[in-house]
């Protein structure tokens, strides 16, 4: 395995350049570098080599009994030839165990329309180990937990924000995001566009922000999904964060999420949140993320989500899963899954993805649209890695949606949506349910 010693500074003097896994499999008459979902991958005969749809490697490694000797890995430039290092090798069984190593379902597909989201999601690991490897080959430390230096991203960063009635808090907001931007290298493109989701008064931007941060509107109210896709659409960078307009970012969480990016382009990275009451100023002081659901939490029966509650459950999700490593498969620890660990308050993943899937135009109110966008994301093959290096802090409010009886209401009504998307086909575009249905 090469190590930090070679690789770094063999990526330092590429420019730091967007990196990826590939596995290369030897084969009798080619030798095929298979690339993650969503990626090109390479078909190479002698010392020639040409990008081929992945859908063409797949199937010969599908129809190809053996290898024709040991599979490696290779961290290589992001669709380039260029190979950084070699960071493992193997024998397999059989070529196609290799799948379920860079985030393919493992599993053949089935169909021409391939699967459909849940069975995707019991097909798909999380185990990230190879990103791990290919971190420690550029000096980091495992994926979830390493500080991270300060790396250019120069396809660029979109943050949008979904807003409405945020008045008090929104500058607050958007001060501490120019403040984590201010620390990108210098001349990395970035744009905040904050989505005012008919708001009534409307909202405006407290002076004295960046340029790049910019106000829209729309005149009726879309919801979170809906306001994120009338942002997502107006956006122009490589790398998407969302993240809510009560939701401060600390000050390095622009660098700590864009280092992760930039090692493999099918991630979905998530950080932790603090909660600070609405009465008191946001700490001066990194984000405790100790609170949050995704460290701690503890269900009682009868609790209204994605999955009955029959006894009382306590739940540890970071550390029974190693940061979601063993969280994939269809894995639930009590109610909660993998998706359920995407909140929208804050993800980032890359832009390609995120516009070509879209937020399932058919929430209305409260939650939860961020959970079935991250289905359908992990069932394309992203992985969800926890940024625990850094986090946000998050305004504590009263229900926005006026009580908390209509806040479950509104709940009781959007499972029903998730349930369906979940039987749709994860290659497709959102199919919203029929008239009968959505009156349930």
């Amino acid at each position: 395995m090469s190590g930090s010693g070679e690789a770094a500074p063999l990526w330092a003097r590429c420019g730091h350049a967007p990196l990826e896994v590939l596995v290369e499999v030897p084969m009798p008459s080619a030798t095929v570098r298979l690339a993650a979902p969503g990626r090109p991958s390479w078909i190479g005969r002698g010392d020639t080599w040409r990008h081929a749809p992945a859908r063409h490697a797949l199937a010969v490694l599908a129809d190809t009994n053996q290898a024709a000797g040991p599979v490696r890995l290779l961290l290589a430039e992001r669709g380039r030839r260029r190979i950084l290092a070699i960071l493992a090798e193997a024998d397999v069984s059989h070529p196609w165990v290799v799948t379920g190593w860079l985030g393919w379902p493992d599993t053949k597909p089935i169909g021409s329309q391939g699967l459909r989201i849940r069975e995707a999601l019991a097909a798909r690991s999380n185990d990230y180990w190879t990103l791990d490897l290919a971190a420690r080959a550029v000096g980091f430390g495992p994926m979830d937990a390493a500080h991270a230096p300060s790396l250019p991203w120069w396809a660029g960063i979109s943050v949008v924000i979904p807003a409405r009635g945020v008045h008090d808090v929104l500058p607050g907001v958007l001060h501490a995001l120019a403040n984590a931007a201010a620390r990108l290298p210098a001349g990395t493109p970035w744009e905040a566009i904050v989505v005012d989701d008919a708001s009534d008064p409307l909202l405006s931007l407290p002076s004295g922000l960046p340029r790049q941060i910019r106000l829209v509107r729309s005149d009726t109210q879309l919801h979170c999904g809906g306001a994120r896709n009338h942002g997502m659409a107006r956006s122009r960078h490589g790398l998407i964060l969302f993240c809510d307009a009560d939701t401060h970012l600390a000050p390095d969480y622009l660098t700590e999420h864009v280092a992760r990016h930039l090692l493999a382009p099918n991630l979905i990275t998530v950080s932790l949140r603090d909660h600070v009451p609405a009465h008191l100023p946001v700490p001066a002081r990194a984000p405790d993320g100790s609170r949050d659901s995704r460290v701690s939490a503890h269900y009682k029966p009868g609790r209204l989500g994605l999955a009955p509650v029959p006894e009382p459950v306590t739940v540890h999700p970071i550390r029974q899963t190693r940061g979601f490593r063993d969280f994939g498969n269809g894995q639930h620890l009590g109610p909660v899954d993998l998706p359920f660990m995407v909140k929208g308050n804050n993800l980032a993943l890359p832009a390609a993805t995120a516009r070509s899937i879209g937020f399932p135009p058919d929430f209305a109110g409260w939650g939860p649209e961020d959970v079935c966008f991250a289905a359908k994301a992990i069932a394309r093959g992203s992985y969800v890695v926890p940024v625990l290096s850094t986090g946000v802090f998050h305004r504590e409010h009263p229900p926005r949606s006026g009580s908390a009886a209509r806040r479950d209401a509104e709940l009781a009504a959007n499972l029903h949506r998730y349930a369906h998307h979940l039987d749709g086909r994860a290659a497709l575009p959102w199919q919203a349910p029929n008239p009968v249905e959505a009156s349930r």
